[in-house]
C-alpha cells in the first residue's frame, strides 16, 4: 500500500451525501448541531493488492445521531444512506483512486446513555491507488 486513501473518499461520500439528502453531515460536529445528523467515524485501510496492484480494502463507518426516543429515526436515515452509498458507483474519487466496489460491513443502532438513539453503518470500499 503506497498511499492511503481517506481523504478522497471522505471527499467522495461528503459529497455524495450533502447533493442526496437533507441530513446534516459533519467532519466536525458544531455547538450549534442539531440532531439528527450524521458524522464520519472510524477508518482502516488494509493492503489487499498484489506485487502489480496497489489496492486496498478501506472503511469508512458514518454515524448517525439522533434525539429521538427510539430506533425509527436512525434505522430509517441509515436505510436512506445504505441506498444513496449503493445506488451508483463511486468510481473515481479523485487524487488517482479508483473506487471498485462498495459493499456494506455492519450497520448498527442501539440506545445513548443520556438520550437518544446511535447508528453507526460501515461501508468497505475496494479501491486501487492509480498512480505509480
Amino acid at each position: 500500500m503506497k498511499r492511503i486513501p481517506l481523504n478522497a473518499l471522505a471527499k467522495a461520500l461528503y459529497k455524495r451525501l450533502t447533493e442526496h439528502q437533507d441530513i446534516p453531515v459533519y467532519d466536525d460536529v458544531t455547538a450549534e448541531a442539531k440532531a439528527p445528523y450524521i458524522t464520519m467515524g472510524l477508518f482502516t485501510c488494509k493492503d489487499t493488492g498484489t506485487k502489480v496492484n496497489d489496492i486496498c480494502d478501506a472503511s469508512i463507518s458514518l454515524d448517525i445521531w439522533s434525539d429521538y426516543s427510539g430506533r425509527k429515526e436512525v434505522n430509517s436515515i441509515a436505510n436512506d444512506i445504505i441506498t444513496l452509498i449503493q445506488a451508483a458507483p463511486f468510481n473515481d474519487v479523485g487524487d488517482g483512486f479508483r473506487v471498485m466496489g462498495t459493499d456494506v460491513d455492519f450497520f448498527e443502532s442501539y440506545a445513548e446513555e443520556d438520550y437518544g438513539y446511535h447508528g453507526t453503518i460501515t461501508f468497505i470500499f475496494k479501491v486501487q491507488n492509480m498512480e505509480e
